[in-house]
């Protein structure tokens, strides 16, 4: 049996999305991989952009940021959802689905996302996301949370630590579970045949700098006395040194050209992360080729191989990072081997293609058994 032969049509299918920073990056991954997988669905795309620079409400003086992503999100996802009647929702942005029991209620739906609120809050002060202090509507809040979780038909974390919050903070059912990274377009991410010369370019791609470590980086630069390495920037934040072996890139976007040049022409990704749910720049990163330094925080455990296809580091440990730079540095050779083992790595873990497509066949399972 096909995968829709259960349908007298095609299913009709509400995929929920954020552009809220990396998330961007997932969103436009997923549309890209099912132009290349062109499954047999109707895909009607609710598309949450938090902020617009135009906007009607972004233009009223006065209304604080943090209310008119609230009220722009959820007038985007009403819209989205009263657009059409839906036989099933896949939702990888559940910050604007939380409270709408009754609306979800109406058919079943699938998540995919790398965190949930509780791990979220862990990571409070680095996310400037913390639990509500009035302590009967954060318990609300955590009990529509609990539904969302333990009523969705399929649950696609994308790490196992979110896995483990899914279950045991929410009660989900281990049975409706399964992690699948999103993966990022591998034609599009490739792995050069690179040549090691006397410089070794260190690539650190993180909008939101210090909470990705990249104070770290700039501290490490100034203090090593090695000189063979140039660092690579990429950020949207200021970066307060001047120094020469030191470049900073910004208004890059996801999957920018220029983007993927710079990895392209690096030899190592260093990202320091003090606060991580996962972390898109590390797929990028070894789908690249490179090796890859990542702060061990979050579900950013399973990205990285330790020793193999690079090293995780304890969060916020500069003599961690100084320690496994300086030996990198002082052993070049060491790089383009485990860069190699990165790439087969991607491909084997990390094609969105391929892991777009187990979602959907699992989605698509799932609704020919009731619909």
């Amino acid at each position: 049996m096909t995968l829709v032969s259960a349908f007298s049509s095609l299913p009709r299918i509400g995929f929920i999305f954020s552009t809220e920073v990396g998330l961007k990056t997932q969103y436009q991954n997923w549309r890209e991989a099912m132009a290349r997988l062109t499954p047999r669905l109707d895909p009607e795309w609710i598309v949450i952009d938090w902020y617009r620079p135009d906007g009607f409400l972004e233009r009223i003086p006065f209304l604080p940021g943090g209310i008119v992503a609230r009220i722009r999100s959820q007038q985007q996802f009403l819209q989205g959802f009263h657009k059409q009647r839906y036989d099933g929702l896949l939702i990888g942005a559940p910050a604007i689905a939380y409270n709408r029991p009754r609306l979800l209620a109406r058919q079943p739906y699938f998540v995919t996302i790398d965190c949930t609120p509780r791990q979220l809050h862990s990571m409070g002060s680095l996310y400037n996301k913390r639990p509500s202090s009035i302590l009967p509507y954060e318990n609300w809040k955590e009990a529509q949370r609990r539904t969302f979780y333990q009523q969705a038909r399929f649950l696609f974390p994308w790490s196992h630590w979110a896995a483990e919050s899914m279950v045991n903070d929410y009660g989900a059912d281990p049975a409706q579970l399964e992690v699948i990274p999103p993966g990022i377009d591998l034609s599009r991410w490739q792995a050069p045949e690179r040549i090691l010369g006397d410089t070794v370019h260190l690539l650190f791609v993180g909008g939101d700098f210090v909470r990705k470590g990249g104070d770290l980086l700039l501290e490490w630069a100034q203090k090593t006395s090695k000189r063979n390495w140039k660092l690579h920037i990429v950020t949207r934040d200021p970066v307060p040194l001047n120094h020469p072996q030191v470049e900073v890139y910004r208004n890059l976007g996801p999957n920018d050209p220029a983007l993927i040049a710079l990895y392209q022409q690096a030899h190592l990704f260093v990202l320091p992360t003090r606060g991580d749910c996962y972390s898109l720049a590390g797929m990028e990163a070894l789908a690249s080729g490179l090796p890859v330094l990542l702060g061990h925080v979050g579900g950013t455990g399973d990205i990285i191989r330790d020793g193999e296809t690079g090293y995780l580091l304890p969060p916020g440990d500069r003599f961690a990072l100084t320690d496994r730079l300086e030996f990198l540095l002082s052993n070049p050779e060491r790089l383009l081997p485990m860069g190699a083992a990165a790439r087969q790595d991607a491909e084997l873990r990390y094609d969105a293609t391929k892991n777009v497509g187990r979602i959907l066949a699992r989605i698509q399972q799932s609704l020919a058994t009731t619909l």
